[in-house]
This record gives C-alpha cells, structure tokens and sequence, in this order.
C-alpha cells in the first residue's frame, strides 16, 4: 500500500515497486501538492497505475516462460470462476517446475516437448496441465506477446478410455432396493432416479421442492470440496443446469420423512424452507460420506463398485436403452447437444420426467402422487 507523508507544504507519495534485481527493495516518490485527503485520491491512483505497468505493460526482455505465467494468471484472475483460478494456480505452479526456466522469445514446440518430460503425474492430469499451458499461450498470442503458439505442434499424453460402471435395469432396482437401510437413502435415491449431480443435490433446499405438484428445480451447486455453496453467478455449472424435475412417489415419500426429521434438529435462527435438505441446514453432507455409504449399499445388492458419479450415466444409459431418441434425452438431461449425452455423461431431466417414469413398470407413473 502506498505510504503518505507531510513535506513542507505537500505530501510525499511513495509507492513499493518490489526488488530490483541487486535484491534491494524500489519505491516509486512523488510529490503531491493538496489536501491530505487529495494525497489519498493521487496515492491509490499512482498505486493502480504502476501495478498496471507492472503486470500488463510491454514484457520485459529475456523473459522467461515462468514469468509470463504469473503475469497471465493476475490477468485472468478476475475473467474466472474461484475454482477455475484455483485449478490455473496448480497447473502453473507444476508447470514453472518443469519448463519454468525456459525463454518466452523464440520458444519452439520442439523445446516444450522436451521441457515437458520433467512433468510428472498420470497421462490425464498431465494432458490437463498442459491444456492450461495451450490457455496461456494462446492468450500471449493474442496479446502480441508472441507471433505464433508454440503449443500447436505438442503430441499429448495418450490417456486411456476412461470406464464407467453402468448399472442394468434389474441392477438399477437392487440398488433402490437395497439403499432403502442407508441413513441416506433419500439422498442416494434422488441421484438414481433424477441423475442430477452431486453438489447440485447438495445444493437443495426445501424451497426448491414441491411436494404439491412433486417436483424439484435445481438452482444452485455447492462446492463439495469445500462443503459450502457456490459463489453467486457460479452456482450453475451450465445455464441448462438450472431446471425442474418431476418426482416419483417414492422419493417424495422419502424426501417427506426426511424433512419432518430435519424439522425436529434444525437450526433455530433459520426457516425451514432455507435450509438445505441433505446436512444440517447449513453445511452440506460430505461428500465422502455419501460415497461410503453408496459402496455399502452395492455390497449389500451384491453389484459392482461403483461412483456417485456413475449413477448419473447409468440414468442416461437406462432412458436410452427404453427407447427414448437421444435427442429427446438431451432436451430432458439438460444438454446443449445430443453429442453431449451420447459422448460423455448424463445429468438430471429438465422440464421433463426421471428415469423412474421410464422404467418403472406401473402404467399409471405419467403423473406423479403426493407423499403420504
């Protein structure tokens, strides 16, 4: 921060410029003619304007690669959700270990290739590294800070197919079934029948459902690193995440005892309908503790392991397989495209109805009944 002094009749404004390369430190001095609080005006604008040079102006020569990815990640700090940041620090900070020290000027896709080697880690977090590595490069292309992206002619590590546990129809039955002992039944039901996201399930309040018209609407995400909601204007992974999914009986039913438990423990200070429906109220289930007992219940079922994760894809594989054309289930899953759901993973229905409407065998599921 910038410090004021009295001088005579002015101020002497002095802003810290860090260490020069002697290790000594560097201060800009200026001298300002006015009131105190005139001094403070000036000191802050001189404090921006100098950060400004420091982090954005013309690079300076002999640069290394290290360097100008410390500058690129202060300028995309604030064009990035939190969690995204988060992610760029990690990559850069592995990243500088490998091919830090190299030269920004001049740099070839031949010197990154071997520079690279040194990056250590699975073929899938090192694939991921280095698309941050294309981020940044690509952006100092833009920039005018290099003429062509070095990056183009990188060959990336080869990452095999990633493998999901898909449960059958049957399986998909044994596990409903078998998780009604779980003390997060409700919890593992909804993800099995809706494919909605963890953090989105997380992310529920009571107000987010109707029993009425047995419904839920997914409006926000949490965190389940952090155990706490998404920042405001993040708390959506994508504007198709935000969406309202019609209910099965039963897991209204579930979701009714459920909320008549929590009203008994809830915080005092707060509404029910505010409180989030899986945790106390205030801070979310963990998320390991749901896996747990997710593992718990397949062993009972007598099914493969499997992720919470996976539940989701074996939604979107059941409404395929009943039938339902993949652009249908993409309208109903909340993807942009239908390539979306075929090629990677599917979410919770929006607008539509759960995979229970689909596969459950009473002919009369079309519309959904009250809890009991």
């Amino acid at each position: 921060m910038a410090q004021i002094r009295k001088r005579g009749r002015g101020f002497t404004i002095s802003v810290y410029l860090g260490e020069g390369p002697d290790g000594k430190k560097r201060f800009y001095h200026e001298t300002f003619y006015g009131t105190k609080a005139q001094a403070r005006v000036r000191a802050a604008e001189l404090e921006a304007e100098l950060k400004k040079d420091r982090l954005f102006g013309p690079k300076p020569k002999g640069e290394s690669l290290g360097e100008y990815l410390d500058r690129w990640l202060e300028r995309v700090k604030d064009t990035v959700s939190e969690r995204t940041w988060e992610t760029y620090e990690w990559h850069v900070r592995r990243l500088k270990g490998a091919i830090g020290g190299l030269p920004l000027a001049g740099l070839t896709a031949g010197q990154l290739q071997d520079a690279l080697t040194a990056l250590e880690g699975t073929p899938l977090t090192r694939k991921k590294i280095i698309g941050t590595l294309k981020t940044a490069l690509r952006r100092a292309v833009a920039w005018g800070e290099l003429k062509d992206d070095p990056t183009k002619g990188l060959l990336l590590p080869r990452v095999p197919r990633k493998k999901y546990t898909v449960l059958t129809r049957e399986g998909w039955v044994k596990l409903l079934e078998a998780a009604k002992s779980s003390r997060h039944y409700p919890l593992i039901r909804l993800l099995a029948v809706t494919g909605m996201r963890l953090g989105e399930a997380l992310g529920l309040k009571w107000a987010d459902v109707d029993f009425a018209r047995g419904t839920v609407t997914v409006r926000r995400s949490v965190d389940t690193r952090k155990r706490c909601l998404k920042p405001e204007g993040d708390e959506a992974k994508t504007p198709a995440s935000e969406r309202t999914i019609r209910l099965d009986r039963e897991t209204l039913e579930a979701l009714a005892v459920l909320k008549k438990k929590q009203a008994r423990g809830r915080v005092a200070f707060m509404r029910q309908e505010d409180a989030l429906v899986f945790g106390d109220g205030v801070t979310p289930v963990a998320e390991y503790s749901v896996g747990a007992a997710l593992r718990r219940v397949l062993k009972k079922a007598g099914l493969p392991r499997m992720r919470l994760h996976d539940l989701r894809h074996t939604v979107a594989s059941l409404l395929l397989d009943a039938g339902v054309p993949v652009t249908t289930v993409a309208d109903l899953l909340g993807h942009s495209t239908p390539a979306t759901t075929t090629s990677f993973y599917a979410h919770a229905v929006r607008g539509g109805r759960s995979a229970v409407d689909f596969l459950r065998s009473d002919k009369n599921s079309d519309k959904p009944e009250k809890p009991r």
